[in-house]
């Protein structure tokens, strides 16, 4: 079996020469970013690429990232990509809150368990899924990116692509905010929000559910 990091650097070299760019310096003035960098990559001295890295390459060649890490480009052709055209709307009583989570290695969910379509008050937030909720985050583990009494939106009939930011709920309760890039061999590979951190793996025995992030919601939006 190809390992992704081979997988990557062949499909680089594919492209480079489809796009007739005949050098790895060529290539990262093109990108915009340091020829070392770029040279260990095709080298395989870098092992796990960050996410910012691999989405820029693809967006230059117009790919998608997981097609640039997953595929045999020369033998395969892109997946193409899913086009979604919701009918957006204001749900009648707004989002529910359904909890609190700590986010990151070591949060927790207190589920306050409220019925279907209930919870601790209600954001203004436009979404078709009938499923949607809320989660208030505390603590500052996620920080910059979600800061302390802000919510998370979770659309659980949403598909996620690699890219996107997922909820991650383990089976013994902890709650995560990730990227999700792939799912290979078993486990799920995932971004810390952070991007400059390397991409983790856990196991898809040890995942309860995997639910995608609509949004990032201010305090103001919360009415009781």
């Amino acid at each position: 079996m190809n390992s992704a990091p081979d997988t990557l650097q062949r499909n680089i070299k594919y492209l480079m020469e489809k796009a007739s760019i005949s050098s790895v310096t060529e290539l990262a003035r093109h990108l915009k970013m340091q020829q070392s960098t770029l040279h260990r990559m095709l080298t395989g001295e870098v092992r796990d690429p960050k996410y910012t890295t691999l989405s820029n390459i693809a967006s230059f060649f117009g790919i998608s990232p997981v097609d640039l890490i997953e595929r045999d480009l020369q033998h395969s052709t892109p997946a193409a990509a899913e086009i979604a055209s919701p009918s957006w709307q204001f749900h009648a009583q707004g989002v529910p809150v359904l909890g609190n989570t700590q986010l990151g290695h070591g949060g927790y969910w207190s589920d306050m368990e409220y019925p279907v379509g209930g919870g601790d008050g209600y954001l203004r937030w436009p979404s078709c899924d009938e499923e949607v909720y809320a989660l208030k985050c505390v603590g500052d583990s996620m920080m910059p990116r979600i800061k302390e009494g802000e919510f998370v939106i979770i659309e659980p009939n949403h598909n996620y692509h690699p890219g996107d930011e997922v909820l991650v709920v383990t089976h013994s309760g902890e709650v995560m905010v990730k990227t999700f890039l792939f799912e290979r061999d078993g486990y799920y590979h995932l971004l810390p929000v952070n991007e400059d951190h390397a991409p983790i793996r856990i196991a898809k025995n040890d995942v309860a559910k995997i639910q995608y992030v609509a949004g990032i919601a201010k305090s103001t939006l919360w009415v009781p």
